[in-house]
């Protein structure tokens, strides 16, 4: 039987990824942010932590040290993405 609460994780975790993502294509703020800037932003640190590890992982995010920015390919996804 599925356990409810790991299906309610896996959206809280899906959702915090997608708010890394959004603060780092943000426009207004480019160029790379640190785990520590991005876990204010967002609150937790050792969850901001995972999901920019995730997203380097499937390969939407570069990191050097504690920084993180957006690859080219999750840059010209966010494009498209706002041109439709």
């Amino acid at each position: 039987m599925p356990d409810h609460r790991s299906r309610d994780l896996g959206a809280a975790d899906d959702d915090l990824e997608r708010s890394v993502l959004a603060l780092l294509l943000e426009s207004k703020h480019p160029g790379p942010w640190s785990v520590h800037e991005l876990a204010r932003e967002l609150g937790g640190e050792l969850h901001t932590a995972d999901a920019v590890a995730r997203l380097h992982c499937v390969g939407l995010l570069h990191r050097c040290d504690d920084y993180a920015w957006p690859t080219r390919a999750a840059a010209r996804f966010h494009q498209l993405a706002d041109a439709a």
